[in-house]
């Protein structure tokens, strides 16, 4: 009888440590769900602070857009008056719209004269000319960039170079 209580008695303290660990790891379980509920609620937060972000750049915009289609829709009821008077119009509302997209980080690229870069630019047509290869002849479209990243490419035409008399057919 004596060794079947020992026994017993070894067996109690192995339990308790068991129900400890499993209770270990019943807290642990709930910690990481807890902690897994805490990041999906902060990312819907974040998502929901970026919409509500997005919005109000949206409606700042929008707001600089709106003072142009004024001056567009007063140049278009004037469309009667003289050929200068319109074209002068239509200057000063580009002159309006460059301004409001440099106040926005977007400029454009400086392409004519420069070397040819496919991150920067798409060669449409490449011609003979006395200029180097691969030199930019001729921008046929703008390129723009939003604080320094390309949001356009520009649209190009570039040299060949120079044509060789063994060549010539």
């Amino acid at each position: 009888m004596k060794e079947t209580k020992q026994e017993e008695s070894k067996e109690q303290p192995e339990l308790s440590e068991l129900e400890q660990t499993k209770q270990q790891l019943a807290e642990m379980k709930e910690l990481a769900q807890r902690t897994q509920a805490n990041f999906e609620n902060y990312r819907k937060q974040m998502e929901k602070r970026m919409e509500d972000f997005q919005k109000i750049v949206g409606k700042q915009i929008i707001l600089q857009l709106l003072p142009i289609i004024d001056n567009f829709e007063l140049t278009i009821k004037n469309s009667s008056a003289e050929k200068e008077h319109i074209l002068n119009a239509i200057e000063l509302i580009y002159a309006q719209m460059n301004t409001l997209l440099e106040n926005n980080g977007i400029t454009a690229m400086e392409t004519e004269g420069k070397e040819f870069d496919r991150y920067l630019h798409e060669a449409l047509i490449k011609v003979e000319s006395d200029k180097p290869e691969n030199t930019i002849l001729e921008e046929l479209q703008k390129g723009f960039t939003l604080n320094g990243q390309v949001i356009r490419h520009a649209k190009v035409k570039i040299s060949a170079g120079k044509r060789k008399e063994n060549d010539k057919i």
